[in-house]
C-alpha cells in the first residue's frame, strides 16, 4: 500500500459524526473500539500512561503546540497528536526534541494503514462496530510515539472527551480549554451537556487544568472533579496565570509576525510551582490573536503543574519553545499588502475573539469577512459575531459534503438580518453587504475588487476553509 492509497483507505473509514455514529451505541463505544484496535496492533503502548490529554471546543491545538514546544525545548522527546489536519494527515503526528520537530513519514503512515486494513478485514468485535478514521489516527499516534521513544505525549481529544478514542489513556494531566456549543447532535444541545462530555477526561488521581469558562461550564467541571475526589488537583488557569499582550508585529508572512506576551504567575498556582519559578516573564509568540493569551495562560499553568511533578522546565525553555511556535490556520497572515488573514474560528466564541483581535490590531480599518462553515456548527452565532464588525460578508462553498453551501449561509444571514436589527453595540456598518462565491479564491478576488487598499480581509468559519485559503494563497496577490 503506497501513501496515497493509505490516505484514501483511512479516509474511507466511517467518520464519527456520520449518522451511524451520532448519539448511538457505536459513538459511545469509541474507546472500546480504539482499545481493541491498539491491542490488535500489538498491545497498549506506555505512551498511554505518559501523556497530557487536551479537551475543549477551541484552543486545543494551540495549547497542545505551546505545551509540546516548551517540553521539547527543555530536552524532552515529545509526541504531539492534533487534528484536524490542514493539508496532509501527516501533520497530525509530530515528534520533537530540542525544538526540532519531525512528522511521521509517508512510508510509516502507509505501513500503519496496511496493518489497520488487515485488522478491519478480520475484525472480531462486531458488536462494537468497525473502527472509525479518527480511531485509526489515534491508534497510529500512540503506537508511533511508542516506537519513537517519546518521554511524554501531548494528545488532543477529537470530539467531546468521555467517549473519545484518545481518552483511553491514563494521563498525567488533563487540560480542558474553552467550551462552547459544538457537535450538538453527539454531545448534547446545552453547554452543561457538552461540558459533561468534556469533563470525561478528568481523573481521580491526575491533575486537571481548566481554561476560562462560562459559569455554567465551570459548575459542571467542578462537580465532576468533586465526584472524582480530585478537587485539590484542579487548577483554574484564570486564577493561576495572567497573560497580556505587550505588543504585536505584523510581518509580510505568518513566520514574520507575532506578539509579545507578558506573563505573571498568581498565588493560586503556588503549590504547582517550584521555588525558583519566575513570577514574571516576557515571551515572544509567533501566534497572533488575543485568544492565544488564554491558550498561553492555560499551557503555562499546565507546564507549572508538570514541573511540580518532576518535569524539568525553566523560563529559558519556555521562551525558546514559544519563540519557535508554528501553527498554520490560526490568525495566519497570508499577505500583508493587501492584508489577508486566515483563521479557523468556527464557534461564536472564537469568532468573537477573532473580531476583537482584528479591531485591536487594526483600529479604524474596514473589515471584510469571507466565511465558510460546516453543518454541525452554530452558523447563526458565527454570523452574528462577524456582522458586528464587518463591512461585507462573502459566503463561499467548500469542497466537502459536510459544508453548508454559500446559498444556505446567505439564507441564514438574511433570516438573521431581518429578525435581529442592529443593537446599540453594533461596531461595524448597520447592515453588512452580503455576497456568495463558489470557492475561496474567487471570494478573495471579488472582495479585493470592492475593498479599499487599507481594508482587512479575513477568511474564517472553518479550519477546512483556512486550509483551502492557505493552498490558494499564491493566487491572492
Amino acid at each position: 500500500m503506497d501513501f496515497s492509497s493509505a490516505v484514501a483507505y483511512i479516509h474511507g473509514l466511517d467518520r464519527v459524526g456520520t449518522p451511524q455514529h451520532t448519539h448511538t451505541y457505536a459513538f459511545q463505544h469509541g474507546i472500546a473500539r480504539a482499545r481493541h484496535l491498539l491491542e490488535r496492533l500489538g498491545g497498549a503502548p506506555t505512551a498511554t500512561r505518559r501523556c497530557v490529554l487536551i479537551a475543549g471546543s477551541k484552543g486545543k491545538g494551540s495549547t497542545a503546540m505551546m505545551l509540546s514546544a516548551a517540553l521539547s525545548a527543555a530536552g524532552y522527546r515529545v509526541g504531539v497528536f492534533t487534528g484536524p489536519h490542514l493539508l496532509s494527515p501527516l501533520e497530525r503526528f509530530i515528534v520533537s526534541q530540542h525544538a526540532q520537530p519531525t512528522q511521521m513519514s509517508e512510508a510509516q503512515f502507509a505501513t500503519y494503514a496496511a496493518q489497520i486494513a488487515h485488522i478491519v478485514n478480520t475484525w472480531d468485535r462486531p458488536a462494537l462496530g468497525l473502527p472509525t478514521r479518527f480511531e485509526a489516527f489515534t491508534a497510529m499516534a500512540y503506537h508511533w510515539f511508542e516506537a519513537q521513544g517519546v518521554d511524554i505525549a501531548v494528545m488532543e481529544i477529537g470530539i467531546g472527551g468521555r467517549h473519545d478514542a484518545v481518552n483511553l489513556a491514563e494521563p498525567i494531566i488533563s487540560v480542558i480549554t474553552n467550551i462552547s456549543l459544538e457537535h450538538t447532535q453527539m454531545l448534547g444541545r446545552t453547554l452543561a451537556e457538552i461540558a459533561y462530555a468534556k469533563a470525561g477526561v478528568l481523573r481521580a488521581d491526575s491533575a486537571g487544568v481548566i481554561a476560562p469558562q462560562a459559569e455554567e461550564v465551570t459548575r459542571v467541571l467542578w462537580g465532576e472533579a468533586r465526584r472524582l475526589g480530585s478537587l485539590e488537583r484542579l487548577y483554574f488557569a484564570e486564577a493561576c496565570c495572567s497573560v497580556t499582550c505587550a505588543g504585536i508585529h505584523i510581518g509580510a508572512t505568518a513566520s514574520e509576525s507575532g506578539q509579545w506576551l507578558r506573563v505573571q504567575m498568581r498565588d493560586a498556582c503556588a503549590d504547582a510551582t517550584s521555588a525558583e519559578a519566575d513570577g514574571h516573564a516576557l515571551l515572544f509568540c509567533p501566534l497572533l490573536g488575543r485568544f492565544q493569551l488564554e491558550n498561553a495562560a492555560t499551557a503555562i499553568t499546565a507546564l507549572r503543574v508538570l514541573r511540580a511533578r518532576d518535569y524539568r522546565i525553566n523560563s529559558a525553555d519556555l521562551r525558546r519553545g514559544f519563540a519557535g511556535l508554528r501553527w498554520p490556520g490560526r490568525f495566519q497572515v497570508l499577505h500583508r499588502d493587501p492584508l489577508i488573514i486566515a483563521d479557523g474560528a468556527h464557534t461564536p466564541y472564537s469568532m468573537s475573539q477573532l473580531c476583537a483581535s482584528l479591531q485591536e490590531y487594526f483600529p479604524g480599518r474596514r473589515i471584510h469577512f469571507i466565511i465558510g462553515a460546516l453543518r454541525d456548527k452554530d452558523t447563526r452565532g458565527i454570523l452574528q459575531e462577524a456582522a458586528r464588525v464587518a463591512i461585507s460578508l462573502t459566503f463561499t462553498d467548500m469542497n466537502t459534503h459536510r459544508a453548508v453551501s454559500a446559498e444556505q449561509l446567505l439564507a441564514t444571514w438574511q433570516r438573521l438580518d431581518s429578525s435581529h436589527p442592529p443593537s446599540d453595540a453594533q461596531q461595524g456598518p448597520a447592515v453588512p453587504r452580503a455576497f456568495t462565491a463558489s470557492a475561496v479564491a474567487s471570494a478573495v478576488r471579488q472582495t479585493l475588487a470592492r475593498a479599499a487598499r487599507n481594508d482587512v480581509i479575513c477568511i474564517a468559519g472553518s479550519l477546512h476553509l483556512a486550509a483551502l485559503a492557505i493552498e490558494s494563497a499564491k493566487d491572492f496577490a
